[in-house]
């Protein structure tokens, strides 16, 4: 125990010392979150004042047929109508470039047909990709004016709107605001978390195997008095310890950037958020979430390390662990799709478990069953990989190799 100590406490201060290392596990993780979540959020309020005060372009074809509606879109506000005599062709190639945001065109016997109470219709023309902010609005406005038809077809009928109605519905959402927001953006938190831990496990689990064969220094080790199992075991615990701390410094700054933008609940959605940011601080919630990460961060840290025993250099050790980041960021991904859930058989299906169960732990939605499967299937994936990589270490083949 004691060789452990000491091997652990000489690799941490080398580790600690390399500038890129400490980057990579503190500063990266610590300030992309805020940057990133600041960033994103004043885009997204700079956005939403452009579309609360820009001004709709509204075209309509004069057809003889647009009388209805010229009424209706002069009433409307921030919008700019302009009565066009002008073909669809035209009109097209007009909103396609984005001269227009949006063409109505008429059949010349419109206003005749509402009047003969026949049916009829309508055509408006509009590109969502120019301004995707505005086709809400453009869609609302329509549904406006097939509102102002349908009165006006009602009080033609002489009916009362109140018997098209035998009854009212009122939904009612039972999901909280945390399960919510949650189950949107929750798949993003153990995605970043296994991002950094992976990034953090990296450049530690080469350097202390792949970059000291390539110093020279792995033989002075071999021959001390510590056995290969205690060496490996404190080089072990150098890596995972260097990625737990760079996925908390993510964590800790995925906290700080919703404190800054989401905490006052002043922007869409800051309640919801504040509230997500409170519950993943309960003490049951952190406990839940390190049980299911911890196991993770051994896998990371022993399979990183066995590839690094492997590898003759520092660059040979990067070739073989860079394509690993690929591995992590797939299931992860598909762990934020929407439908996807944690049950019996995805807890079983590495890094995708964690990605679920992480994310419906923060939603407060995680069903005991799969939870409690994936964290055994987490401890089963990472003491075999433990017991492998330790394996890998004692075979002389593979530390001499080169």
């Amino acid at each position: 125990m004691k060789n452990i100590f000491t091997i652990f406490r000489k690799e941490f201060k080398d580790v600690t010392r390399d500038k890129r290392t400490l980057y990579m596990m503190l500063l990266m993780p610590l300030l992309l979150y805020p940057v990133i979540l600041t960033v994103v959020t004043n885009f997204l309020e700079s956005q939403q004042e452009k579309a609360d005060a820009s001004i709709t372009r509204i075209g309509i074809i004069e057809t003889g047929g647009e009388m209805l509606f010229d009424e209706y879109a002069h009433s409307t506000k921030q919008t700019r109508i302009t009565n066009l005599a002008i073909d669809t062709i035209t009109a097209k190639q007009l909103v396609t470039t984005d001269s227009f945001d949006v063409i109505y065109w008429f059949p010349a016997d419109f206003v005749a047909a509402i009047d003969s109470i026949l049916p009829t219709t309508y055509n408006y023309y509009y590109n969502s990709t120019n301004n995707e902010y505005k086709v809400d609005g453009i869609r609302k406005m329509d549904a406006e004016f097939q509102g102002i038809l349908g009165a006006k077809r009602i009080a033609q009928l002489n009916i009362n709107a109140t018997q098209l109605n035998p009854a009212s519905s009122r939904g009612i959402n039972l999901a909280s605001e945390r399960e919510q927001t949650g189950a949107i953006i929750g798949g993003m938190i153990p995605y970043f978390f296994m991002i950094f831990c992976l990034l953090g496990c990296m450049y530690p689990a080469i350097d202390l195997a792949a970059g000291e064969k390539e110093r020279g220094t792995l033989e002075t080790l071999l021959v001390s008095s510590a056995s290969r199992v205690e060496i490996y075991i404190g080089k072990f615990l150098v890596v995972a310890l260097s990625g737990f701390i760079s996925a908390i410094s993510a964590i800790i700054g995925m906290l700080i950037a919703a404190k800054i933008n989401f905490d006052s609940g002043d922007m869409a959605g800051g309640g919801a958020m504040a509230e997500l940011m409170n519950g993943i601080l309960e003490p049951g919630t952190v406990i839940q979430l390190l049980l299911i990460l911890l196991p993770l961060n051994i896998f990371f840290a022993a399979l990183l390390l066995m590839l690094s025993i492997y590898a003759r250099s520092f660059k040979e050790a990067q070739s073989y662990i860079s394509p690993l980041m690929i591995i992590v960021v797939l299931p992860a991904i598909i762990g934020m799709m929407p439908g996807v859930r944690l049950d019996t058989t995805t807890a079983f299906i590495p890094i995708l478990n964690v990605s679920l169960g992480a994310k419906e732990i923060i939603s407060g939605t995680a069903q005991p069953i799969p939870l409690i499967l994936t964290y055994v299937s987490l401890l089963v994936y990472a003491g075999i990989s433990l017991i492998i990589s330790v394996r890998f270490f004692n075979n002389e083949k593979n530390i001499m190799r080169g």
